[in-house]
């Protein structure tokens, strides 16, 4: 490591900016660690003059530099300093800020304040350790010269900037002038010039090139309790809340979106976002169980720009549209803390409201440079070593991680990822109204984002329709997650796996609060926890100040928490070891201060009842007054059964996955299922105790009074409420299609005294008729529009109802209708031969005043399989058949405004 001493002379010239990797400064040093180099800094407040500061330092009528107080200055000072317009910019670790000053500033003022140490910014400080190794890959290269991005002061003018660089023959690639940031190309022999630059900040090489994050989830996240979709349970699906999916193009078309859809993006033929929009929003209006989390929320497709920068984030963000974001998109692996990471930082912080999430790779087993090889470190982007944001690890549906989901820790030790969700072979939405399967961290993060969106909604509805703050959201969703991987948090899982249905108990139990701490000032807060708490957790969390670029370690504002019980016994919070050795990360968390992470939990098995006192300290803060929340969890039951949990619809001899919640259990967990609400109970299977979930082949017993237990030696818990077990109605088809009515019919399900029938509405499938026998005719305004259709069976007697069937298509126009002659001209004059066909159908008009036709074949899905545009009308169309599964099809022809469809049987 070099060491570099300033010289003690009228023109000082160098300094830079933060810390490497090193948890603490020893007590008594005033050295400033950066980037593998180490700065001391000289004592020479008692000799300093203004005009010892270069011409570099020299910017709008005053001085940028650095400076060093004795001590972290006390909010008074601070305080002191804004009204005094000294402007302390960023903070940069031990007691050290870049700061820009009026060129009248008095330095009695400064010493009297505690500041022990003044000097400009050397050139070399302003660049980053990739533009200082000179190793550029290809992606930040321009010919011969070198892509970067620059930041200005944000007191420089855009226009003051663009031409100080023109006036040195520097080329902008892209201007980001909102947020003081420029792409330039630049020769490589032009950086000392560059970074000398008075109004230059920080440069670095321009971000690497993005790559997608990809390779069931309600149930094991517990999300299923959030949007039951009954009239007794929570329904809580994002409605009101707008979701950013910042992916690879156009979202759709696809009924899982209707009516909730805006795609800004014109890139097409892609199907990456499709996969993300479907598991954070998607309806499942098509097929019932590929509902996504937030199935009411307002969706925005934009196109990823690593930046964060591009116009369409920025403006849905700040005009209010849009609350959470999601990308799940790399840009390297273990990038440290990036201009980009300070933007995403930043941008939370001013809109409070905002969350991003991320995924946080596919990246394990690659070594990314942390110093413990492999399977460490190995967080991609720099956008996920945010301070403010999500980064997701990946598991299945049994909560097993994924071995390519990337792990921590954070370039300076921080605890990432921060949480874990299902992300493996999930089903999600595809283009033209299909699905696909869907894996890697690219899942996890949607699943993320949308029980966020969820969770703003609860929120809301209990705040007057207020967005709550999305850290005040982060903090529940962390405080809340269920143990995996060690106890406590680690490197792999974060803070474990999200557990939807526990976040939003906080959120409707108000078990949070809010309040703010200054440089070394306590708040205490007391929190009573009743008799029969099986566990609680304390976790205090705050949206810290944006880091300097290159930051290391990354947080600002350092508060501590502790916790005293009724007994004045003190519990400190957990911690981990950093320390790159691979032995050394997997270790569990211990207890201890925390003086890396913006977040920390104090959790307590079988707390004693009575009043526990949270003190929050400002350890040290720099850039106050800095706001926190503290949120806590009552765990009062050992087991908890969490998916069926009332009003679920499974179909017999299918294979349903089980969840429940354990907290402090030891024996193996017994399963048992009730068809009678619990009078009988039939046993399902004994599993281990180490287990919280099992595949359950549903019985053969239809009914709407089932119910299912799990017991854990004298622990029990049964569903809150019956679900039905019934099956699903088969063979639904419309029949005919008329001017003014539509008819459609399925097969007979045993038992069932009636059936409702649905049509694709504003947003979701809704029921618009009932029927008592297994057809109905319903009233239409134009036979020429599609219709998405599907079925329900019920039995009031008995109290049961089946799952909707998956929603079919039909395209549109008359169809086997006898009308008056005038309407059914063209209806008659349409030969479709053979029918029933095996290889070719020919398809002709008679009535030849139609120039050309168009035909379209769909199959009883409503999927499209083949078009032909503009036939001749002298001519017939020709369609080849013979690769088709035998069944009924649908042949539309258009001809000018009319519009007919036929049945075809293939044999």
């Amino acid at each position: 490591m070099r060491k570099t001493t300033f010289p003690k002379i009228k023109n000082i010239t160098l300094l830079a900016l933060m810390l490497v990797f090193s948890i603490a400064f020893s007590q008594n040093s005033n050295d400033i660690k950066f980037q593998g180099e180490t700065y001391e800094m000289p004592e020479n407040i008692a000799t300093f003059q203004w005009n010892q500061m270069p011409e570099s330092a020299k910017l709008n009528n005053g001085y940028v530099g650095w400076i060093q107080f004795y001590e972290t200055p006390s909010q008074q000072v601070q305080d002191l300093f804004k009204r005094n317009n000294l402007q302390l910019l960023e903070y940069i670790p031990n007691k050290t800020y870049l700061f820009n000053f009026p060129t009248t500033t008095s330095i009695s003022l400064l010493k009297s304040n505690g500041v022990r140490t003044i000097v400009p910014v050397d050139g070399n400080a302003k660049l980053s350790a990739d533009l200082k190794r000179g190793n550029y890959d290809y992606w930040a290269k321009d010919g011969d010269n070198i892509l970067v991005t620059l930041q200005y002061y944000k007191n420089v003018s855009n226009n003051y900037a663009v031409n100080q660089l023109a006036q040195h023959q520097i080329s902008v690639k892209q201007n980001y002038s909102e947020q003081n940031t420029i792409d330039l190309s630049i020769p490589n022999n032009c950086l000392e010039t560059l970074s000398n630059l008075s109004f230059v900040k920080w440069v670095d090489l321009v971000v690497a090139p993005s790559i997608k994050d990809d390779t069931r989830g309600r149930s094991l996240h517990r999300a299923n309790s959030l949007d039951t979709q009954t009239g007794a349970g929570r329904n809580y699906t994002g409605a009101g809340i707008g979701v950013m999916v910042r992916d690879d193009g156009r979202v759709g078309p696809h009924i899982d979106f209707q009516g909730r859809l805006t795609n800004l993006t014109n890139i097409s033929n892609q199907s990456h976002g499709d996969g993300v929009a479907g598991i954070m929003a998607g309806a499942g209006n098509l097929i019932p169980s590929n509902r996504g989390m937030a199935a009411g929320s307002d969706v925005y497709v934009v196109n990823y720009a690593s930046t964060f920068l591009d116009p369409q984030t920025v403006n849905l963000i700040n005009d209010g549209s849009v609350q959470i974001t999601n990308s799940s998109y790399s840009n390297g692996c273990n990038g440290g803390y990036t201009s980009i990471t300070q933007t995403v930082d930043q941008q939370t912080l001013d809109t409070p409201s905002l969350l991003h999430v991320f995924s946080a790779g596919n990246s394990n087993n690659q070594d990314c440079g942390y110093g413990a090889g492999n399977q460490w470190g190995n967080i991609t982007g720099g956008h996920k070593q945010g301070k403010n944001v999500i980064a997701t690890a990946n598991v299945d549906y049994r909560g097993e991680l994924r071995n390519s989901s990337s792990r921590g820790p954070a370039h300076d030790g921080r605890i990432k990822p921060d949480i874990t969700a299902n992300g493996h072979n999930q089903i999600s939405t595809n283009e033209n109204n299909t699905y696909q399967t869907f894996s890697g961290t690219s899942g996890a993060a949607p699943g993320i984002a949308g029980i966020s969106a969820q969770l703003y909604q609860a929120y809301g509805n209990l705040n007057g329709g207020d967005f709550p703050p999305s850290a005040l959201i982060k903090a529940t969703l962390l405080n809340t997650a269920n143990e995996a991987g060690n106890i406590g948090p680690d490197y792999k899982f974060g803070w474990g796996i999200v557990n939807a249905l526990q976040a939003v108990k906080l959120i409707e139990e108000n078990h949070y609060l809010s309040d703010e701490v200054s440089q070394g000032t306590t708040k205490n807060h007391t929190i009573n926890v009743p008799a029969g708490t099986t566990q609680v957790r304390f976790m205090v969390y705050w949206s810290d100040a944006a880091a300097t670029p290159g930051a290391s370690p990354a947080l600002v504002n350092d508060l501590d928490m502790v916790v005293t019980d009724p007994s004045s016994n003190v519990l400190e919070p957990w911690i981990l070891d950093p320390t790159p050795n691979p032995i050394t990360l997997d270790n569990p968390a211990t207890n201890g201060p925390d003086h890396l992470n913006n977040v920390e939990q104090v959790l307590i098995n079988d707390p004693a009842a009575g009043n526990y006192v949270i003190d929050i300290s400002g350890f040290n803060v720099p850039m106050g007054p800095q706001e926190y929340y503290v949120v806590y969890e009552l765990i009062s039951d050992h087991v908890t059964m969490t998916f069926p949990n009332g009003g679920e619809h499974f179909a017999p001899n299918y294979v349903e996955a089980l969840h429940w919640d354990e907290t402090n259990t030891t024996e193996d967990f017994v399963l048992e299922y009730s068809t009678d609400n619990g009078s009988t109970w039939n046993n399902i299977a004994t599993v281990a105790n180490d287990t919280q979930y099992y595949n359950w082949n549903v019985p053969n017993e239809v009914g709407a009074n089932t119910l299912v237990r799990v017991t854990s030696g004298t622990f029990q818990d049964v569903s809150d409420a019956v679900f039905n077990i019934a099956k699903t109605v088969a063979n639904v088809n419309v029949i005919k299609v008329c001017p003014d009515t539509a008819s459609f019919e399925w097969n007979v399900v045993d038992d069932a005294e009636s059936y409702d029938f649905y049509l694709l509405g504003e947003k979701f499938m809704e029921v618009v008729g009932t029927s008592n026998t297994n057809s109905i005719t319903i009233p239409i305004t134009d036979p020429a529009d599609e219709m998405w259709f599907a079925v329900r069976a019920k039995n009031a007697t008995e109290g049961w109802e089946s799952e909707r069937t998956n929603a079919k298509r039909y395209g549109g126009g008359i169809l086997d209708c006898t009308v008056g002659i005038s309407e059914n001209t063209f209806d008659n004059s349409l030969l479709l031969f053979p029918n029933p066909a095996k290889n070719e159908v020919n398809i002709s008009l008679l009535d030849k005043t139609y120039g050309s036709f168009n035909i379209t074949v769909a199959n009883s899905l409503g999927q499209i399989l083949d078009r032909k545009m503009n036939i001749n009308n002298t001519s017939k169309g020709t369609i080849n058949v013979s690769n088709y599964s035998s069944g009924i099809y649908f042949v539309t022809i258009k001809a000018g405004e009319n519009v007919s469809t036929k049945k075809l049987v293939v044999q």
